[in-house]
């Protein structure tokens, strides 16, 4: 039997909320939970059935008020996101969930071809991305990061301290899907000058 996990309830709540701007549909039917349960195994993160799914989201209320997800279930459910653990989730900044951004952004469609733009996001992720045409990149460099060197990422703008949103991610012939990077801090980028080899630190 999995081990139950103490979490705060608002930490609880600031993981659901992450997982929901994570993924790219609502959830709201019980299809939607089976589908999410799909995109954690697909991502590699394990296995959370559906029905665990809805009760810690409270979708069905079957085993009783006092229910408390496993920690297995909580830290799959973070690796979703990129972090290890509760612990980890935990010590980063709350999501934001709506801000007015008048300040630094790029448009893809305006960079030069062949542009090479930093991405760093928290805990510790990073990639490197070179403009090919409008929306579309190639991923250079990853570190701690769920994308892979070689991926080609379509995105339309980047905003400083804003999540990412990579609209179709092409991964050897496989059907695209989606990614959002830094859901929980924001995204911080630079312009790097073509052809660098590596990620100083």
């Amino acid at each position: 039997m999995r081990k139950r996990y103490k979490v705060d309830e608002e930490e609880l709540q600031r993981l659901k909320t992450a997982v929901e701007q994570f993924i790219p549909f609502p959830l709201s039917t019980p299809y939607d939970y089976v589908r999410l349960s799909e995109t954690i195994k697909l991502e590699g993160c394990g296995y959370v059935s559906a029905t665990t799914l809805k009760r810690i989201w409270g979708y069905i209320n079957d085993a009783g008020c006092g229910y408390s997800p496993s920690a297995y279930s909580l830290r799959t459910l973070c690796n979703l996101l990129g972090f290890k653990d509760m612990d980890e989730f935990s010590g980063c900044p709350a999501p934001i969930q709506s801000r007015e951004y008048l300040g630094d952004f790029v448009e893809s469609c305006r960079l030069p071809e062949n542009a090479e733009l930093e991405l760093r996001w928290q805990p510790n992720r990073c990639c490197v991305l070179r403009h090919l045409t409008d929306s579309l990149f190639k991923v250079l460099y990853v570190e701690n990061a769920r994308l892979r060197e070689g991926d080609i990422v379509e995105c339309g703008c980047f905003t400083r301290n804003a999540p990412a949103f990579f609209n179709r991610v092409f991964r050897n012939g496989a059907a695209p899907r989606t990614y959002m990077a830094g859901t929980a801090s924001g995204v911080t980028f630079t312009m790097r000058e073509p052809g660098l080899s590596s990620v100083d630190d």
